[in-house]
């Protein structure tokens, strides 16, 4: 893979050739926005702060199926770190019982 032709999506060194060829397929950009989207709408419904599965199952409505598993948790990442989402906390839980991330739109993000 040549520097020139780097992935939007998110590979690590050492990944074979074909997830790096993959990786060059993902729309990342349109994931950000069903993200964003999915985010708003839950805020629209609450005030309380969502964790990555509740964005996930929204996104899953609108797209109409399940979306890869680490799909939306690359997104919400990646939306952190441009500053359209916030980490408001880790006090969810996940389904393995664990801590996690809990997250809203930054006032940013908000604009409709």
């Amino acid at each position: 893979m040549s520097d020139s032709n780097i992935p939007s999506a998110p590979t690590r060194r050492g990944d074979p050739e074909t997830s790096f060829e993959a990786a060059e397929k993902v729309n990342t950009a349109r994931m950000r926005v069903l993200t964003l989207r999915a985010l708003r709408r839950l805020e629209s419904t609450s005030s309380k702060p969502f964790d990555q599965w509740a964005v996930k199952r929204e996104v899953k409505a609108e797209l109409g199926f399940e979306p890869a598993e680490s799909t939306v948790r690359s997104r919400l990442s990646d939306l952190v770190k441009i500053g359209l989402v916030v980490v408001v906390d880790r006090d969810g839980t996940s389904p393995s019982g664990n801590a996690c991330s809990r997250y809203r739109l930054a006032e940013v993000g908000v604009a409709a």
